[in-house]
């Protein structure tokens, strides 16, 4: 007697998305040089937007920000 193979119908995987709001993915510069770049690219075509850059303890990039540093 011949057997049909099973039928899979597990359903695909959906990956976990939280259902909160959650900031967006930041850009990573190799060196504050870059980050700066970046800064005097943006503020051409926005003059209103002040930003500065900081580097992360943890990955040790270099990322912009629009909150003051002390």
């Amino acid at each position: 007697m011949y057997n049909m193979p099973r039928k899979n119908r597990t359903p695909p995987h959906q990956p976990y998305v939280p259902k909160t709001a959650h900031a967006p993915v930041k850009t990573r510069y190799k060196t504050k040089r870059d980050a700066l770049a970046a800064i005097r690219e943006i503020t051409t075509y926005n003059l209103d937007t002040e930003l500065d850059v900081y580097q992360s303890p943890v990955d040790g990039g270099w990322y912009l920000t629009s909150s003051k540093q002390a």
